[in-house]
């Protein structure tokens, strides 16, 4: 299948809290005479489709997947997708967004290139969901209670979310017998775990690859590629990744202007800081904090009018 790529095909995902990076929600699709094609799209996160009534088809360029109520599919990173809606019934389904990045916590670094989608085609799983029904229903029942969870935020919902979320993991990896999901070799998170650590006590620094690679008394090129092998991205892909998201953090709990904050995250010129932020979240560093500005502002309106 050709299919046509423009500059918006892209799809920037916002959260509600930019530090609990998963965003889940229901959208209704009145019934219709005719069918509709979703735009061709793609997004960095890892996303999940139950469908609670109705049908719909999703297309990749290599796959289709027909679904009906309590059928659930899932979709890797930047895979390119459509949604296709017809019937003549309402149609309501589920969508989950997830970072990846931000869940792998280090207790899950053997996981981490293959979750993120850099060792994985992840989009291959759903030939394991639609030969496992009984999994299927459990992955469907914890989205759902992912998303009340999220929607009336008790107290502590972020523990029960993340529990929920890491429950739909491991039930991939047991029916998962093709094993598109692969471990990192525990040699190589063991000699890359310090590491890690290193990066993130120096990410105001320069935080070069032959500073690290020396504290760790390996030869540059021998880590550059241990490192990519691991992780499935390259040294300075992964700093600059953890660049944005401590700047993401410092953005939204302290006061300090965006240049300070650049020199806070190992920059020393402010403009190839605001370069790399908006091609990480398609917008500049004051656009992101008004827009989380106003949408906490909104949330909490709401959450008043509730009461």
């Amino acid at each position: 299948m050709t299919v046509s790529l423009t500059a918006y095909d892209k799809e920037q995902v916002d959260y509600v809290d930019p530090n609990f990076r998963m965003k889940i929600w229901t959208i209704t699709h009145p019934s219709q005479i005719n069918s509709q094609y979703g735009p061709w799209h793609y997004h960095e996160e890892v996303e999940w489709i139950a469908v609670l009534e109705g049908t719909m088809t999703i297309e990749t360029t290599a796959h289709h997947y027909q679904l009906k109520g309590g059928d659930v599919v899932m979709l890797g990173s930047n895979e390119l997708h459509r949604a296709h809606k017809y019937g003549q019934s309402d149609l309501v389904y589920m969508v989950c967004h997830v970072d990846m990045t931000a869940f792998m916590d280090p207790s899950l670094l053997t996981y981490h290139a293959a979750w993120t989608g850099r060792s994985a085609h992840l989009t291959l799983l759903n030939e394991s969901i639609i030969k496992a029904p009984s999994e299927r229903q459990a992955m469907y029942n914890l989205l759902n209670q992912m998303h009340h969870d999220m929607t009336f935020k008790p107290r502590g919902y972020e523990l029960a979310v993340n529990a929920c979320f890491k429950n739909i993991l491991y039930t991939l990896i047991q029916i998962d017998d093709a094993h598109v999901i692969t471990p990192m070799d525990p040699q190589i998170a063991l000699k890359l775990r310090p590491a890690l650590n290193c990066i993130e006590q120096q990410l105001e620094s320069a935080c070069q690859i032959a500073d690290i690679s020396s504290q760790m008394n390996y030869n540059s090129s021998y880590f550059a590629k241990l490192f990519k092998k691991g992780m499935g991205i390259t040294f300075n892909s992964y700093v600059q990744m953890r660049r944005m998201k401590r700047a993401e953090q410092l953005l939204l709990t302290e006061g300090w202007s965006v240049t300070e904050i650049s020199g806070k995250v190992g920059f020393t010129s402010p403009a190839q800081f605001y370069h790399l932020f908006r091609r990480y979240f398609g917008c500049t560093p004051r656009q992101y904090v008004n827009r989380y500005r106003r949408d906490k502002q909104l949330t909490s309106t709401a959450g008043s009018y509730a009461d």
